[in-house]
């Protein structure tokens, strides 16, 4: 249990700098180009991440898995490869078909010949990105956490510095300049680091042995590319299908909040890094320790996503302001009252990925898993259809409200289901309580008088400890042992 806690606040450590890179690079980019301009940007990205996870597969978790739960590590390499020669299957063609229909897409579709060259670009990318979640796998399933952590902050680095000047000379042609240039450099990178300490292990793997992985890693991998599939359309549905009909520069305002909101989820991958192999392991092994360190760690993370969000979302105006300036705040000031419902949506989508990794994969259970999926974007298209319809809110709030919607009712169904298949509760009455704290910090954020801004934010946040500590999701002495690893930090940063 210890050991789990350890890697993950480095993990935390090393997304939380990795993100404030992300952070700075983005807020940097969004003060070169013009808002119509960053729509487009987004729009690219969405439509070509929407068509990318296409050749996914569900192949990266079940491949973790599988080298997990290995005891020899020549079969690591086999497993590597054989997860690779199912992707390119899919990989190539999608590859080739993006770049052949990009034009059309660009225009006949979205009605903007200016696509047609980021989504080419796309199209090229997805051929080195194909690579890199397995090669993910190999590292994280081989718990070498260590490399993991420091590339994740390495590669931010070297990526601001590619997108800066690209996006300051060539703008939106940079981006994606950029974006293929990195992608290169991230795939060389990772397998460097995946294969190095795997020297004179690199076996080629038989007829017999693809096949046998072959059904190893199908066996689930197969159900969660469908999962990863219904997540990515999820996200992207707001650029996606308002793009077919708002400009770029409503686009844009959706984006940045969208953009600001999904920056929790950083917190859920660090865990997911260290919870798909960890917990595997210890699922296969021993059942009882498997449901006790989860539920203990589960409590713990929840604790720290909603105090980070409830930061967020009360800081935002301020946050948002300070990072763009006075004049693009402006521009980007009506995607402020979007941020609360979708960030609601990514701090309960959070939570759906943590226990998706550390109990549906581990446990196979893989109807739950696909039908809480397809409750996520069905409960998101409905509700969605009926606000626009009926309008009776503007179209970027009905969709902002939409996606929350969706998380809910799809984390409703999964507590249920492993309530009834293994038995035990993650999620309380007490964790419902302090969502609805956080809430009320975020519909707070609006006072504009400083003083008296930060005098409530001392008393609701307190308020919001005061909470976590009462329903036991950390103690007294926890929170002491945190304060005191945060301050060491910062005096070794000095």
């Amino acid at each position: 249990m210890k050991e789990l806690f350890k890697w993950q606040f480095i993990s935390l450590i090393s997304r939380g700098m990795a993100m404030f890179i992300g952070l700075v690079q983005s807020f940097v980019i969004l003060r070169i180009l013009t808002q119509g301009d960053w729509g487009l940007v987004q729009l690219a990205l969405s439509i070509g991440g929407a068509l990318g996870i296409y050749q996914h597969l569900g192949l990266a978790s079940a491949s973790t898995r599988e080298i997990a739960a290995s005891k020899d590590d020549t079969k690591i390499f086999k497993i590597f490869l054989t997860s690779v020669a199912i992707r390119y299957i899919i990989t190539l063609p999608l590859s080739i078909g993006l770049f052949i229909l990009a034009p059309k897409i660009a225009s006949e579709v979205y009605h903007s010949a200016r696509l047609t060259i980021p989504l080419q670009i796309y199209a090229v990318t997805i051929l080195f990105q194909g690579f890199q979640s397995i090669l993910n796998s190999v590292i994280s399933g081989t718990k070498r956490f260590k490399e993991l952590f420091t590339y994740q902050v390495v590669i931010a680095f070297i990526g601001m510095f590619m997108y800066l000047p690209l996006v300051y000379f060539y703008g939106v042609a940079g981006y994606f300049y950029a974006f293929l240039l990195f992608n290169i450099v991230a795939t060389l990178l990772l397998s460097f680091i995946a294969f190095k300490p795997l020297r004179g292990k690199l076996l080629l793997p038989s007829k017999h042995d693809f096949m046998v992985l072959f059904k190893e890693i199908f066996s689930i991998s197969l159900v969660i590319y469908v999962v990863k599939i219904i997540y990515t359309n999820w996200e992207k549905l707001g650029p996606n299908v308002l793009g077919m009909t708002l400009s770029p520069e409503k686009i844009a305002i959706y984006s940045f909040a969208l953009m600001f909101a999904k920056k929790i989820m950083s917190i859920s991958d660090a865990i997911t890094d260290v919870n798909l192999p960890v917990l595997s392991e210890k699922f296969i092994n021993n059942i009882e320790d498997f449901q006790k360190t989860f539920t203990q760690n589960f409590d713990k993370v929840f604790s720290f996503v909603i105090i980070s969000s409830s930061v967020a979302a009360y800081w935002a105006p301020e946050i948002i302001k300070f990072a763009v300036g006075s004049e693009k705040y402006i521009e980007y000031y009506d995607s402020l009252v979007l941020i609360l419902p979708l960030l609601t949506a990514f701090i309960i989508y959070s939570l759906i990925n943590i226990v998706k990794s550390s109990i549906l994969i581990p446990a196979k259970m893989i109807k739950p898993m696909l039908l809480s999926f397809v409750f996520l974007i069905l409960f998101t298209i409905l509700p969605f259809g009926v606000f626009y319809y009926g309008k009776t809110m503007d179209v970027l709030l009905a969709m902002s409200l939409s996606m929350a919607i969706g998380s809910i009712v799809s984390y409703y169904y999964i507590c249920i289901s492993i309530k009834n298949k293994l038995n035990f509760s993650h999620f309380n009455k007490s964790h419902l309580l302090i969502i609805i704290q956080f809430l009320s910090i975020g519909y707070a954020s609006t006072i504009d008088i400083l003083w008296m801004k930060v005098g409530l934010f001392i008393y609701l946040f307190i308020l919001l400890i005061s909470g976590v500590m009462v329903a036991e999701f950390l103690t007294k002495k926890e929170v002491h042992q945190i304060r005191d690893k945060f301050f060491r930090m910062i005096k070794l940063i000095k």
